[in-house]
Formats: C-alpha cells, structure tokens, sequence
C-alpha cells in the first residue's frame, strides 16, 4: 500500500471479509490463477501487499513453499497472518511500504513474486520503481504474478472510478450502505488502476533478460486482472 491511510478500510474485517465472501473482487478466480500458475514447483515467496496472507494461503494451497516473506502496511494484517498456517514453516513479515522494503532484499532471492490488489495504490513513477525492484529480486526464470484492478483499453481513471462505483452501488447490495460509501472514497482517493497494455509494455521495457519476457493473461473481466509476467 501507498500510505498508511490506503489500508484504514481494510482494517475493518467485516467489510473485507464480505468482499471476499461475496466474491465482488473476484478472489475465487484469482486463487484458481496462483494454483495453476505454480503447480509442481518448490516456491520462495515475495508477496508484496499481503494482508493477512489469505490469498496467497488459498493460491498456494498444496504448494511446497521453501520460504515465505510478506510484506504489508497494516501491523493487525501482519498478525493475522502470523497466526495462519499454511505459508510454510517459518512466514516471515516485513512491516513497510513496498517501496522501501523491496529494495533491502536480496536480488535472485525469489522465483514467485505475487503483488495481489497492491500496485494499484502507487502512482505510475513508483509502479515502475517496483516493477525494476520486482525483476531485480527475481531468480532466472522468476516470475510475477500481478492481481489487480485495471482500465479497459482506452479508459481512463475517472473513466474507471465512475464504473466501478456503479457497479459497488448496484451489485454489492448485501454490504451496508455505509461501507460501500467507505470502499468508493477508499478509491476515489488511493486507486489508480493501469491498462492491461501499460501493465505488459511496462514489464517488458524494464525487465532485463538475454531471452524475450514473457507475459500470459490468466483472468480478465471489467474490472480485474491477473498478469503472469516472467523474466
């Protein structure tokens, strides 16, 4: 997350957790994604943005997972996590803003980054500075698996903003009215969502490596997606 204010909403679990209950973010599609993405392969882990890791738990359900580091804003998310299983046998946490964090860790440290619903909360600079860092920490043949909001081709981000109000307004209808008022402003002051085509034209410029990266579509609908980008 960008600053501490970017995760105050998530700090409230009921409202987090009737997203995920509802799906209205689309964590089932994006757990299915990890799955496929990483079967059959021993993981070090860099999860950027990790909230209480149940994303990560859920997509690397059944993995082997050699090592495990978390990286989040929210202190009360982090203890989640560390209160969870099924991260591997010794989770670490790293209590910070992405930016910072990354860059006192090791490079070639880790084969899997996952950055779920995190990105979005930078403005484009410092996306680009992750993404450097990103490419840096990964080991030959690593990869990213990038989750997050997105424009359509063409969109803009008042354009974005305006739709998925809309559609909080008129398909979330099971959440309290005062917390749909609270996941709107949450956007309309800390979401700033890319095109698909930027998301891939950006890896592809900064991630260095002597073959072509590489980048698959695993989900895409209005509003999500979820990039494999590889190095």
């Amino acid at each position: 997350m960008s600053d501490p204010q970017s995760v105050e909403i998530f700090n409230s679990w009921d409202l987090y957790g009737n997203i995920v209950r509802n799906n209205w973010m689309r964590h089932e599609q994006m757990s299915q994604f990890i799955q496929n993405a990483t079967e059959g392969r021993k993981l070090h882990v860099l999860d950027l943005g990790c909230g209480d890791g149940a994303m990560a738990r859920n997509g690397l359900l059944g993995r082997s997972i050699e090592k495990y580091v978390g990286v989040d804003l929210s202190q009360d998310a982090l203890d989640h996590l560390q209160r969870a299983a099924g991260l591997g046998i010794d989770p670490q946490v790293i209590l910070g803003d992405i930016r910072e964090s990354i860059q006192k860790l090791a490079s070639q440290s880790f084969d899997l980054v996952l950055a779920s619903y995190s990105l979005h909360h930078y403005q484009r600079d410092d996306k680009e500075s992750i993404l450097r860092e990103i490419a840096r920490v990964l080991t030959p043949q690593g990869r990213l698996l990038w989750i997050d909001i997105a424009c359509l081709e063409g969109e803009d981000r008042s354009g974005y903003v305006s739709r998925i109000e809309h559609e909080i307004q008129t398909q979330w209808k099971t959440m309290p009215q005062k917390h749909r008022e609270d996941s709107i402003q949450h956007i309309r002051n800390h979401d700033f969502p890319e095109q698909q085509s930027w998301m891939i034209q950006t890896w592809e410029k900064i991630s260095c490596s002597d073959t072509e990266p590489k980048a698959r579509v695993g989900f895409r609908d209005e509003f999500y997606i979820a990039l494999e980008l590889s190095v």
